[in-house]
Formats: C-alpha cells, structure tokens, sequence
C-alpha cells in the first residue's frame, strides 16, 4: 500500500511538473500538434502577407503545418470538384461568386460558428449564403486611369468617347470584372440602375461592340495599372482597387474612378471544405484571419476593407477604403445576384469573346 502510495504521489508531482515546464502555447493547442491541413489562396499583395504574415505567427502557435496554394475563384472551385471524393483542401479562398456555387454543388460545409468566435465581430451584410461563407476583404471596383493623361470618368457612357480611340484596356472576359462592364453598358443602355440592369444584360451587346474601336487590349495580368500609369493608354478596367491603389501609394500616378452608374462590390471570401482534412485545425485558421489585428494588416497591405467592425486607418489609408460599412452604402457598392449571374455567364462570356477577341 505504501509503495501504491508513493508511486501514486510520485507520478502526480511529475505530471505536474511537466505540465508547469511545458510552452503555454502548447498546451493550449497541444490538440493541433503535428497536424496539417491544405488551404488555397490568392496571389498578389494578398497572398503574400497571408504567406509572410499569417502562415508562419498560425503554424508556430499551433505547431502545425499549413500548406498554401496560390489560385483565382474559378480555379479553386475547379480544385474543389476534382477532389471532391477525397477532399485535400480544408479551407478556400474564393469570391463572393464562389461561394454560391461551392455551395450548390456540395462542395462545402457550413462555417464552424461555434469554433469562429470572431465571427461576431463581422459586419452580418458579409456572412454569405445562410453561413457558407464570410468576407475577408472588401475591394471597389471601377475604372483606373493615368492621372497625367486623363480625368475620372463621369459616367461609364463616356468610355465610347472618340478621344479614347485604342486607348483603353479591358479586363479579360476570363476575369470576374468583365461582368461588371457587361452590367454597367446594360445600365447605360436602359438607364436602369445595377439592381435592374443585371438582369437585361441581353440589350448591351450591340452597344459593347460599338466599343471595340476605343479598346486597345484585354489585360490579364495584376500590372495592367502599372502599364497605363506608364502610357499603355489613358485607363482601364472594370478592376477592383486593390490591384490599383498599392501603385498609387507608391507615388506611381494612377487612381481610381467610380462613374455615376455606381461602384461594384469585389469581396474576397474563406469557404469551410466539406470533408476536408483536419476541420478543427481549418476552424481555427479561419477563425485567425478574421481577427482584427489580421484583418488591418491585410487592409493595410492591400488597400482593401476589412470585414470586421471597429477598425481605425491613417487618414491616409482610411481615404482609399470603403470603410466602415456606411461609406459603402455611400459609394453604392454593388454586388450581383450571383445566383443568376453565374448561370449566364458563360454566355456572356462568349459574346464578350466574340465582339472583343474574334
């Protein structure tokens, strides 16, 4: 009995002890010890403060490993699909188009809300889809254009200005912003606001091929702005401004113009992967992105607003954000009714292609 005694006292003192010697953080996440989980995100000035900011401060305090893949909306769906009977990612980065339909193919899973207390402080207009997804960025979309050589638009109307003639750039129809520009000639078109104008995208076409003349190129890289602050034309887009204002704070002279029609919404988002590896894991670096330490970098770094409330900028930076939330209802921020859009769009696609590439 005496050395059951001892030997019980004995292991309660050692266990103590190495509970007293073990890192703090440890033992706080010692669940995630060894894990990995595979996530997909975006490139650009994004990317690369999630790659140097995020991953390495998560990975540490978790003692786990995060493998990032760099890929764009459609991409990552297209990853989704073809892993969809053994899911290898956990979590995504996808628009806001994405998330609706991840979700109607089954590719995702509720988000974990009882592990994502941060969730809460996440302006309710971001959480998409009944809780499939939630914003991480806000970017408007507009015209961009060299302030040396043109003024901002007044109206979309004014791109078919003669002035313009092998001017101005055009994002490719493989890019999310083209829709916008099929929207916004639909808005001049029928004078219809957005909201209306979606859904008569049909009576644009004749008046978009009138713009051939004045469209010097479709781009699809990140340096198109770079490229016409250079002289490659006097503007460009429709393109969301977080490809836009990083050059111009750098001194290179180019901004962004937002017509009367109105502004578009661009939000990035994170979708939970249905059966993806690791969940918990996943939660909590979904969880970690929407913190609002996370969120200002990545605001300040890619001159996008974040999702969560609260936040406070440089005027200098706060100038180019449309942030908080009222100053996007000041802007008029525009997001589609993806459910519809993404139906038509590939015919939308094919008459864009076949007025601007044929």
């Amino acid at each position: 009995m005496s050395r059951l005694i001892l030997n019980r006292r004995t292991l309660i003192k050692t266990a103590g002890a190495a509970v007293l010697a073990a890192p703090m953080g440890y033992v706080r996440n010692g669940w995630a010890q060894g894990k990995q989980i595979q996530i997909g995100i975006w490139g650009g000035n994004q990317g690369e403060f999630v790659r140097k900011n995020v991953l390495p401060a998560f990975e540490k305090e978790f003692d786990c490993k995060v493998l990032a893949q760099q890929g764009s909306t459609l991409g990552q769906i297209s990853l989704l699909r073809a892993s969809k009977e053994a899911p290898k990612f956990t979590v995504m980065f996808v628009d806001d188009l994405g998330v609706e339909i991840a979700k109607r193919e089954g590719l995702i899973d509720p988000l974990p809300k009882d592990k994502m207390p941060n969730l809460g402080q996440v302006y309710p207009r971001f959480i998409y889809n009944d809780g499939y997804g939630v914003a991480l960025m806000i970017s408007s979309a507009g015209i961009f254009y060299n302030t040396k050589t043109a003024k901002p638009l007044e109206s979309y109307a004014d791109m078919w200005d003669p002035k313009y003639a092998k001017a101005i750039s055009l994002v490719t129809t493989k890019n999310t912003p083209s829709v916008f520009m099929a929207i916004a000639t639909a808005a001049v078109v029928t004078g219809k606001p957005y909201k209306e104008a979606q859904y008569l995208v049909d009576q644009a076409w004749p008046k978009l091929a009138q713009l051939k003349p004045n469209v010097l190129k479709l781009y699809d890289t990140d340096d198109a702005p770079l490229l016409v602050a250079q002289g490659e034309g006097v503007m460009g887009g429709p393109e969301y401004s977080k490809y836009v204002y990083p050059y111009q704070v750098k001194g290179v002279p180019i901004d962004m113009s937002f017509p009367k029609e109105g502004a578009f919404a661009g939000v990035n988002c994170q979708v939970f992967v249905k059966g993806g590896p690791n969940p918990d894991l996943g939660a909590a670096f979904m969880n970690r992105v929407l913190d609002p330490k996370v969120q200002q970098g990545l605001a300040e770094a890619t001159i996008a607003a974040p999702s969560v409330g609260g936040i406070e900028f440089k005027p200098e930076i706060a100038k180019m954000l449309p942030y908080p939330d009222k100053k996007m209802d000041e802007l008029g921020l525009f997001s589609p009714d993806w459910a519809y859009v993404n139906k038509e769009r590939p015919s939308w696609i094919e008459k864009m292609s076949q007025i601007f590439v044929s």
